[in-house]
């Protein structure tokens, strides 16, 4: 199997259904391609309709719900293709795009994730790549307000990046079977800037890759609970600068990004 692409849904039916049919001309590509729908405990009868009208994916129908780094371990540990493709439910790819993406790994063999041109329906650039956020990171995102030096998915060149989110990300296997799966501490959020981080660690490189586009609808910009996702967001910041940082850095990046979030604000 060269590619295993990974899909979690919780109720969203609406735009997962479109995202699996952008999906399908891709199984008769010239790769092994098996899609997998990780559903967690929908009420909208999504399950139903995908083995509905897409037999050919295999559904994973989980009656509790996981985090993001869980949920897609789970799938990542029962499927065996030599790449793992993440795709957010609410995303929809281009025809041979998935064969574009391998290719470039396959031809730069220390890159361990690459991570496509993400772009809102309206055609706007949808930021997908920063620095890491560490104490220095956080300083210059209070100056600049995050406008300068932070956001690294620009160029129409491949470039090497710190990470990229996990909305459409593709893994390489060998590398997650070095330095590990996903943080299952973290329920949302962060959990592939840790992943990126231990990657480069290691020697492994995350690129971004702008001859792919990929089509994000951002179903979080719609969310009936923003401020559940704000608290989420910042707990796991602070998890993440608490364990790749001392308590002094943690400390100092937590009050610089509050003092940028509040100059935004003002």
């Amino acid at each position: 199997m060269d590619v295993t692409v990974s899909i979690v849904n919780h109720s969203a039916r609406e735009t997962l259904l479109p995202l699996l049919a952008s999906l399908e001309p891709e199984l008769a590509g010239p790769l092994a391609v098996e899609v997998v729908v990780l559903d967690n405990a929908s009420e909208d009868g999504s399950v139903e309709a995908v083995r509905e009208r897409f037999p050919w994916a295999r559904v994973v129908a989980q009656e509790h719900r996981a985090g993001f780094g869980a949920n897609h371990n789970r799938v990542i540990r029962e499927t065996r293709g030599r790449y793992v493709y993440l795709l957010s439910h609410d995303t929809a790819v281009a025809p041979g795009s998935l064969a574009r993406l391998v290719a470039y790994l396959d031809a730069n063999p220390r890159v361990a994730a690459l991570a496509p041109r993400i772009r809102y329906p309206d055609g706007r650039a949808h930021p997908s790549a920063w620095r890491f956020p560490s104490p220095a990171a956080a300083a210059l995102g209070t100056l600049t307000l995050s406008r300068l030096g932070i956001v690294q998915s620009t160029g129409d060149e491949p470039r090497r990046v710190d990470w990229a989110m996990g909305a459409a990300l593709l893994l390489r296997r060998a590398a997650l079977d070095e330095v590990g799966r996903f943080d299952e501490g973290f329920f949302m959020y962060a959990e592939e800037t840790d992943l990126c981080l231990r990657l480069a660690r290691a020697g492994w490189e995350t690129r971004f890759f702008p001859a792919v586009t990929v089509v994000h609808r951002d179903s979080a910009l719609h969310d009936d609970a923003p401020r559940e996702r704000i608290v989420e967001n910042w707990r796991s910041r602070h998890r993440y600068w608490a364990k790749h940082h001392s308590p002094r850095g943690a400390r100092t990046a937590a009050l610089l990004t509050g003092a940028q979030y509040a100059a935004r604000a003002a």
